[in-house]
């Protein structure tokens, strides 16, 4: 008889946490060291979020919104939250506070931003999960869970720069190759400078 295991369960089952569970559950087990096999350690605010959506598929059951959630850390520059992804800005739309429903008590905040580019809005949309724990500040800011996805209304670019990952796996024989790097013109891979 076939055994269905952990991979079996995501592939067939959507990964959508509600904001309590993201700041209660998911942040503080990733805090303590904890892996989730759908959430990726990445520095989300280095790079624009066609970068990450090239190199991390969408959790299963999610490839027309292009759910990605990565865990990272928001730095801090002159005592404000840097914001600042590759040539664009994440910017903040909307903050709202995370209530505890059984106890009433604010738990954490999740922060609805945009990716803006040339002063334009991209269609990408990220939720950044704040929780209120002492361990979740770090030197150069604060950790956070992210999940990345595309904007109800996002355009045709911002939709094919999220099934850029299927490209990647097909070049790389199923998994996504490395961001650090980058084809030549002669379709080599090259290694980035600095990297």
């Amino acid at each position: 008889m076939e055994t269905h295991g952990r991979d079996d369960f995501y592939k067939h089952h959507a990964f959508k946490p509600t904001s309590e569970e993201a700041v209660t559950y998911f942040l503080p087990r990733l805090l303590a060291g904890a892996k989730h096999k759908l959430i990726r350690n990445a520095d989300v605010y280095a790079c624009e979020p066609k970068d990450l959506a090239r190199d991390h598929p969408p959790v299963p059951s999610a490839a027309s919104t292009g759910d990605r959630f990565f865990f990272t850390t928001c730095k801090h520059t002159n005592g404000r939250f840097a914001r600042v992804a590759g040539a664009g800005t994440w910017t903040v739309q909307k903050t709202t506070d995370v209530v505890d429903v059984d106890k009433g008590d604010k738990v954490g905040e999740v922060r609805n931003l945009s990716f803006k580019k040339d002063n334009v809005y991209t269609g990408w949309v990220m939720e950044e999960y704040r929780c209120l724990l002492p361990q979740a500040m770090v030197a150069d800011g604060e950790k956070v869970l992210c999940k990345i996805h595309l904007a109800q209304h996002a355009p045709a670019a911002a939709r094919e720069e999220s099934a850029a990952y299927k490209l990647q796996e097909a070049n790389a024989g199923g998994r996504p190759r490395s961001a650090k790097l980058q084809e030549d013109a002669g379709g080599r891979p090259r290694r980035l400078p600095g990297t």
